[in-house]
């Protein structure tokens, strides 16, 4: 009697331990692209930008860094908007604007058609230094009078 209620128990304590280590894959997503990072659809804002490691925000206009941009990321067609903020650059202009965008992913290059970005002396695609999902590093080579060309590093966050 003795010896069934070890058996028993083994078997039970078996069970527990096999059924406890399995785990279903099929629960889990694949990671996302950079491109599926930055196509989100979840409005990117300013955060910070550097040159050479300091601080450039005096660079750039007021204006500017209340922009909000949104890329939406879809298959065939990657599309996206800027809204102007509560600070607009030009009253005249409108609040939002549409763009185009595209990603490569083995060069980490960013193509935007329009001046989404708007760093004065930059001009190209950005590249990007890192991407999560509630962080974008770009940079861009920008010409800073009295400084020369440099690297300007610009944060996004959600």
């Amino acid at each position: 009697m003795k010896s069934l209620f070890k058996l028993n128990f083994l078997v039970a304590l078996t069970c527990l331990v096999v059924l406890g280590s399995c785990s279903s894959d099929d629960d889990t997503d694949p990671p996302k692209t950079d491109a599926e990072l930055i196509g989100s659809g979840i409005t990117w804002k300013f955060s910070k930008v550097t040159a050479a490691g300091i601080d450039a925000r005096a660079f750039i206009d007021a204006c500017h860094l209340d922009n909000l941009i949104t890329f939406n990321f879809e298959t065939n067609l990657k599309t996206g908007v800027v809204d102007s903020g509560a600070t607009k650059c030009d009253d005249s202009s409108p609040q939002t604007e549409d763009f185009t965008w595209d990603y490569n992913e083995s060069t980490k290059i960013l193509s935007v058609n329009s001046d989404v970005i708007d760093i004065p002396g930059a001009a190209g695609d950005l590249k990007v230094v890192s991407i999560t999902s509630v962080e974008l590093v770009l940079s861009q080579n920008v010409a800073i009078p009295g400084f020369g060309t440099q690297e300007v590093k610009l944060t996004l966050v959600h």
